[in-house]
C-alpha cells in the first residue's frame, strides 16, 4: 500500500493516521494495517475517565546578552501574582493559568484561536545562572527574565576563624 507523505510530514517525520486504521512504520517507511482487536478500541472510547486538563506549552525566546540569559515570552491577560517562576542553577519553570470570562453567555463561536487554561514551560539553561541575582519583568503582556550567569572567574579570601 503506498500512501504519499505530504511536505509537513516529510519535514517534522510526522506520523499519520487515517481512517483506514493504517499504522505508520518508521523501519521501512511503509504503512500497516493496524492489528489491535476491536475490543481494544473500544476501551478508549470513554475517554471522560481519563480527562486531564490540558497543559499549554509557552512560546519562548532565549538568548544570551553579556553574561545573562535572557528568556522572553508572552503573558497577556495574566496577573503578575498567577504567574509561578521556579529557578534552580541550571533550569527555569513557568506556570500559570489564562482564563477565559466572555462577556454574557455564548451562542455561537466564530473563532476561537486564543489558548485558554493552564500553561506550562520548563527550560534547561545552557548554563549555569546565579539565582540570587536573577529578575523577572514584565510590561505590555511580555514577561522577561534576566538569569545572569555564575561568575566563575570570581574569586574571595576566605579568613581562618
Amino acid at each position: 500500500m503506498t500512501n504519499k507523505k505530504s511536505f509537513f510530514e516529510k519535514l517534522t517525520g510526522s506520523i499519520k493516521f487515517n481512517n483506514e486504521e493504517e499504522v505508520y512504520d518508521p523501519t521501512d517507511g511503509e504503512y500497516l494495517e493496524d492489528e489491535r482487536d476491536e475490543d481494544e478500541d473500544e476501551s478508549y472510547e470513554d475517554t471522560d475517565a481519563y480527562e486531564e486538563e490540558e497543559v499549554g506549552e509557552l512560546s519562548v525566546d532565549m538568548y544570551r546578552v553579556n553574561n545573562a540569559i535572557i528568556i522572553k515570552t508572552m503573558v497577556a491577560g495574566i496577573q503578575k501574582s498567577e504567574i509561578d517562576i521556579t529557578l534552580t542553577r541550571d533550569h527555569v519553570t513557568i506556570e500559570g493559568s489564562r482564563k477565559n470570562d466572555p462577556e454574557g453567555r455564548i451562542d455561537t463561536v466564530y473563532f476561537e484561536e486564543l489558548y485558554w487554561g493552564a500553561f506550562e514551560r520548563s527550560i534547561k539553561l545552557p548554563e549555569e545562572i546565579d539565582i540570587e541575582l536573577a529578575e523577572a519583568h514584565e510590561a505590555h503582556g511580555l514577561l522577561t527574565l534576566v538569569l545572569p550567569l555564575v561568575d566563575k572567574e570570581r574569586k574571595a579570601q576566605l579568613k581562618i576563624k
